[in-house]
């Protein structure tokens, strides 16, 4: 089935991201997370400090890209983790990243309550100076939650 030609699940989806970004920062990064907006982008194209991707197929196909700057992935991989900024490594940030994206995306799934969709592994890009860009005539969302530290941003291309 292709998503296209399924407007109610692909609003399951994009409700089901909303709500497990929201809930998923909350409760594992003890910060408040306010949903501040949300609206259609020409391009599934990231260009921030940190990003984290994972891939959908089976049922659906598309792409899922959460981004924020390195002082807030900093904070919300040290809340998570329980250690001090200061003692996370590059590593860190990097697993931190890949597995923000692998968690959002598994709420997403969960929320929207579809089966028969297969999560790739995660891709995370910590560093300056690079665009990420999905190739894709998909149409794609970008939603914006305000947190206490930043800005972090959900891009969904289903």
């Amino acid at each position: 089935m292709s998503v296209a030609n399924a407007p109610e699940l692909m609003d399951k989806l994009l409700n089901g991201l909303r709500l497990a970004v929201t809930e998923m920062m909350t409760a594992m990064a003890m910060s408040e997370v306010v949903f501040a907006g949300q609206e259609s982008v020409n391009a599934f194209s990231i260009s921030s400090e940190v990003v984290g991707l994972v891939r959908l197929d089976g049922k659906m196909h598309g792409m899922v890209g959460v981004s924020c700057s390195k002082e807030l992935l900093r904070e919300i991989v040290s809340r998570i983790v329980g250690l001090t900024p200061e003692e996370l490594f590059m590593e860190d940030l990097l697993d931190g990243a890949a597995e923000l994206a692998n968690m959002v995306c598994g709420g997403m799934k969960t929320k929207a309550q579809i089966g028969d969709v297969n999560l790739s592994p995660p891709v995370a890009v910590v560093g300056q100076e690079y665009t990420a860009q999905w190739k894709t005539n998909r149409p794609t969302t970008l939603f914006t939650f305000q947190m206490e530290e930043g800005i972090l941003k959900v891009y969904a291309s289903l």
